[in-house]
């Protein structure tokens, strides 16, 4: 081999050994951006972490107190009429006169067992707002999601209302494994 082969042999060894690291470069400092980032996603899930241990108390409590108070009941059946039951005699004891009833399907989650009623209501406006004021309660596990309000024409002091009740149970004890 002659001379000038040999220097244009080494020149080419040279630039593929500095083409292949600044590759081996690139690559490393990619490598370490990706691991800089982990450690960051990490040390924001250990702090999350840290604060769902610090609460772990306060939601046993909660859990606890849901078992408790949360309303159990046997049957779907039976979850619709106490629900329809409660209000009914609330509203006759308002003075809320019930002008039609519905039942709504149930919804069945993991946690719960939602049952609702949707019912047609008249009375004068501060009874009924009275009324639907004390039948819902988050210790009862009550809730008005939906409300629509119509003036009476005949009797501008009453109102004609269209409530959706919720009551959510406690899951039936046939799911359970």
């Amino acid at each position: 081999m002659k001379a000038s082969e040999k220097r244009l042999a080494m020149v080419f060894a040279l630039l593929v050994a500095v083409i292949g690291g600044l590759v081996l470069v690139q690559k490393l400092k990619s490598w370490q951006i990706s691991l800089k980032l982990r450690e960051e996603a990490a040390a924001l899930e250990k702090i999350g972490n840290d604060e769902l241990l610090a609460d772990s108390e306060e939601w046993r409590a909660r859990n606890t107190w849901l078992k408790e108070n949360q309303p159990q009941a046997k049957s779907d059946l039976e979850a619709d009429s106490e629900l329809m039951n409660t209000l009914l005699s609330q509203a006759q004891k308002a003075g809320v006169t019930v002008l039609n009833k519905q039942f709504l399907e149930a919804v069945k989650g993991e946690f719960y067992d939602q049952h609702g009623v949707t019912l047609t209501v008249k009375g004068d406006v501060p009874g009924v707002f009275r009324w639907i004021y004390s039948v819902q309660s988050p210790t009862n596990f009550r809730v008005v999601p939906s409300l629509k309000i119509t003036p009476d024409k005949d009797d501008p002091a009453k109102v004609t209302c269209a409530v959706q009740f919720w009551c959510w149970y406690q899951p039936l004890l046939s799911k359970a494994p």
